[in-house]
């Protein structure tokens, strides 16, 4: 009974919090509430933010505005915090950087909360994360023997160890590993921690260094000594990315490939580095500032601002079927015509067109005397409805071999079509 009444109690003040500030705002933001939050956040961007030189010019371009009545005809919460965000953006570029109006975060952190409601929150974190395996939305092993992961998230390793323990035990066996960071946003360092540990020895490797400038202290990341899972130390990994890929994401990324332990296939990421923290302002307002910068042990810097640089620079929409030519062309020994023409037709299955001609016009790349190579492009041209180009690989595989029934079929089937 203790307990349920301490529950109620927290969420009668949990919800009088929110009334209040409700209230408080129900005519709009006045000029002393946004001078409060522009304050407040003055004062935390020059106590913690990474780079103090920027957060000087932040609080004068903050300043510079508010004395030209920027923010004057401002009253909505919403749109007062997206153009402070940009503000600062301008000055700094730095995407961890932002303003919120959330009520409801701030009235969940001004109650004392038990140690058995923090178990209980606990617990349904882990809960919801269940729900989606911790990011780790899908693992399979492709023809040719290249693992594939599809990782959403870098959940924390006090949820998910056991998750990704399986995970890379399934893919340990493969020739080569492909991880989609993609669609990635990021989450925790444990997470890249772990799953970068999987590609080395037992000898820890350091893998960042992180600056705070407020305490002007410096701490370590290294990889773990011991993994529950088999280690994939000498394989060819390859890393897949867009312009969403982000924070954490980006770590494992710029990190692997930095220390020569991926191939980074894709786009250039969104750039964000450094680590941030939440922090309360007044009248339901929060601001996430950068206070940990990461510093590379090879590079010296980061990929703040900048993103993470591809090795192997393609639209994200191609940047799975590049990385997998190139592992299998890197893995597969003897001769490899066989193992594309079989991807091929395994992607054309699939309705994965576009993919399915780069691999077979790879295969005629390397097999330019194969006429089955030139037969199963014209295929792939003819189910994607290119005519003129099916009609040309069919055309190309009868100059090799004019006994090639199926080409003459097809040459003669496209040439009727008007």
């Amino acid at each position: 009974m203790k307990n349920y009444s301490k529950i109620v109690l927290l969420i009668l003040s949990f919800a009088m919090t929110q009334n209040s500030i409700a209230q408080d705002l129900k005519n709009g933001l006045n000029t002393k509430q946004k001078d409060a939050i522009l304050s407040g956040i003055k004062t935390n961007i020059k106590e913690s933010y990474v780079d103090l030189e920027l957060s000087k010019k932040m609080i004068i371009e903050l300043d510079k505005n508010s004395k030209s009545n920027k923010y004057k005809e401002i009253t909505s919460p919403a749109e007062f915090s997206k153009v402070v965000t940009r503000d600062l953006q301008s000055v700094s570029n730095d995407l961890h950087l932002l303003v919120r109006f959330e009520p409801q975060r701030s009235a969940q952190n001004k109650p004392e909360i038990t140690e058995e409601e923090q178990q209980k929150r606990e617990k349904m974190i882990a809960q919801k994360m269940a729900e989606t395996n911790y990011g780790f939305k899908d693992a399979k092993i492709l023809e040719g023997n290249i693992g594939y992961l599809n990782l959403l998230q870098f959940a924390d390793i006090k949820y998910a160890e056991e998750t990704a323990t399986a995970t890379m035990n399934f893919l340990s066996n493969t020739n080569a590993i492909i991880i989609d960071l993609r669609n990635n946003g990021g989450g925790v360092p444990s997470m890249m921690q772990l799953l970068a540990s999987y590609f080395f020895d037992e000898t820890p490797v350091l893998l960042s260094d992180f600056y705070e400038r407020k305490t002007n202290t410096k701490t370590q990341l290294y990889t773990f000594a011991t993994v529950k899972g088999k280690r994939s130390v000498n394989k060819p990994v390859y890393i897949l990315t867009s312009v969403h890929t982000f924070s954490a994401a980006e770590a494992f990324t710029y990190t692997l490939k930095h220390l020569g332990k991926a191939t980074v296939v894709g786009e250039i990421t969104e750039g964000g580095a450094n680590r941030a923290k939440r922090i309360n302002l007044s009248d339901g307002f929060t601001i996430s500032v950068p206070y940990i910068k990461a510093i590379h042990p090879v590079t010296k810097t980061n990929w703040e601002g900048k993103g993470v640089q591809p090795d192997i620079k393609t639209m994200e929409k191609d940047a799975f079927v590049y990385a997998y030519i190139d592992a299998v062309n890197k893995t597969v020994a003897g001769s490899k015509n066989g193992i594309l023409n079989k991807i091929g037709y395994a992607l054309l299955s699939e309705k994965s067109f576009d993919d399915a001609i780069i691999v077979f016009q790879e295969n005629t790349k390397l097999f330019p005397t194969n006429e089955n190579t030139w037969d199963s492009l014209g295929e792939a041209y003819s189910i994607n409805k290119d005519k003129e180009n099916a009609l040309k690989s069919y055309k190309k595989a009868l100059e090799l071999n004019p006994n090639l029934e199926s080409a003459k079929e097809m040459v003669q089937k496209l040439e009727a079509i008007k």
